[in-house]
């Protein structure tokens, strides 16, 4: 992601604050992935807008792996975002 995309998306999310995380369920504080979360310094934002990502994988701890941002998605509702449903292993 390139810094002008940064700021161009940090000038999008700006006006979209929440009071409150808007996810039924928090995210995994402690992650092999990096350092443990600390929700007391998340900036939750409202669900109003998409983004289209690459990644390699689902974790087994529900992260996505080796994620690549592509861009902002301007012809996709937020709500008929969904997440992809995994093809069955062995059967052919």
């Amino acid at each position: 992601m390139t810094e002008k995309e940064l700021k161009r998306l940090a000038g999008v999310l700006a006006p979209l604050p929440a009071a409150k995380m808007p996810l039924s369920e928090p995210p995994p504080r402690d992650s092999r992935f990096g350092s443990p979360l600390k929700l007391s310094k998340v900036h939750w934002v409202k669900p109003d807008l998409v983004v289209e990502v690459t990644y390699l994988t689902w974790t087994e701890d529900n992260l996505l792996r080796q994620v690549s941002y592509q861009g902002q998605r301007q012809n996709k509702p937020p709500r008929q975002v969904v997440r992809p449903i995994p093809h069955p292993v062995g059967r052919d």
